[in-house]
């Protein structure tokens, strides 16, 4: 007995130390995201890819809902010491990840020719504190969708885009009730931040102290929104709906919302998207979406290397443009962008070439620890200027005391 108990030990003591060796051959990676629907079966298409390509890699795709759960999963798993590999992330989460001390930095990681292949704009939304933390994914910009059945020409300047939006508002049936605006407006941050940016605003001063949306280019984009909303359904929900029945003509969104604008027009109307109108400054669009990146906390230097390895493998030429096919997103690289594959996309799908050239000329929000803080702020200043709770100027200047009270 006591000879078949030894056998039985060392037994399993060898298969042990086989399971052991063979697990360490394999390094595996949990990347959480909150992609669904098609976004996830794509996102699993590139993952098997990568996997075939790189057999001593195991990536774990975990779902983890909504972003707002993605993000409280990952600071409580921090706090535990149990963070993923890698993960989707909004700049205003990254920053915080930096602060903790929880990422890599990808400088002299990832090559100089993958950076100088990603827009500018792109670069900005994953620098931190002077360095690089993540990489771009699933982007989209800012767009203009109209009514081609109501307007020829888009327009082409914030002067036009008022003209248009007066002359298209109309009572159809003259019951004394307006059935068709000209323009659609949502008291977003990103919608204010928008107009501020193109009237040339700068959004903090040089030491991030303080908020500078009280500044003459702050004041004149929020006064030109007060106008357009003489002209404009406002709404707090999503625009694609009386888009697509005909009750607003125009509106500015994400490109990532195409999709639901052509499923809402079917059977109703003509579409198609422009690039936004110009302001004072600059028709730049902004940018959108989330970001990829690696953290070291509890992990192994082979894990670390391995998820850098795919968060660059999701934004190869082959797999952007694959990924911009398939979810509505754009690709991330000006290689992908300017290729023939994805050149030959837009002469099938003309109603994304506006989406593309947004993607090159975008701008990002800048970094800031409390920039949740901040989009309270914006979203707040204009949701009491379209519902006429206030003269923009004091309203901004009431935003910028209470950027200082909350942050000083």
């Amino acid at each position: 007995m006591r000879k078949v108990l030894a056998f039985a030990l060392i037994f399993s003591l060898v298969i042990g130390a086989t399971g052991i060796a063979f697990a360490a051959d394999e390094t595996k990676v949990t990347f959480w995201h909150a992609m669904h629907r098609e976004h996830k079966d794509a996102l699993e298409h590139i993952t098997a890819a990568f996997e075939e390509e790189n057999p001593g890699i195991d990536v774990e795709l975990v779902d983890q809902g909504g972003y707002t759960e993605l993000k409280q999963k990952v600071i409580t798993a921090a706090a535990a010491g149990q963070v993923p590999v890698a993960a989707q992330q909004y700049e205003d989460s990254t920053i915080q990840y930096v602060d903790a001390d929880l990422m890599k930095p990808l400088d002299g990681v990832v090559s100089e020719d993958l950076i100088n292949d990603i827009p500018q704009g792109l670069i900005n939304s994953g620098t931190f504190m002077g360095k690089l933390y993540a990489l771009p994914f699933n982007k989209s910009a800012m767009v203009l969708f109209y009514n081609t059945d109501l307007i020829d020409e888009p327009p082409a300047t914030w002067d036009e885009l008022l003209e248009i939006s007066a002359e298209v508002t109309e009572d159809t049936d003259g019951d004394g009730k307006i059935d068709q605006y000209g323009f659609g407006l949502r008291p977003t941050p990103e919608l204010f931040s928008l107009f501020f940016h193109q009237a040339g605003g700068e959004f903090l001063s040089e030491d991030k102290s303080e908020l500078l949306i009280d500044s003459e280019e702050g004041v004149h984009a929020l006064e030109y929104m007060a106008k357009l909303r003489e002209h404009s359904l406002y709404q707090t929900d999503y625009l694609s709906g009386p888009f697509g029945s005909g009750k607003v003509a125009m509106y500015i969104g994400s490109s990532a919302g195409a999709p639901y604008v052509d499923s809402a027009c079917e059977g109703n109307h003509g579409w198609d998207a422009a690039p936004l109108p110009d302001g004072p400054a600059n028709g730049d669009s902004m940018i959108q979406g989330t970001n990829v990146g690696v953290f070291t906390v509890g992990k192994s230097e082979e894990q670390v290397d391995a998820g850098i390895e795919f968060i660059q493998y999701l934004i190869k030429d082959k797999w952007t443009i694959y990924w911009g096919k398939k979810t509505g997103y754009i690709p991330v690289r000006k290689s992908a962008l300017n290729s023939e594959e994805w050149q030959s996309y837009l002469e099938e799908n003309p109603k994304r070439r506006a989406m593309t050239q947004m993607m090159k000329e975008g701008f990002v929000y800048p970094h800031h620890l409390q920039w949740n803080e901040v989009r309270n702020i914006l979203g707040n200043v204009l949701e009491r200027t379209m519902l006429n709770k206030g003269e923009p100027k004091e309203l901004l200047e009431d935003g910028a005391k209470t950027f200082k009270e909350k942050t000083g």
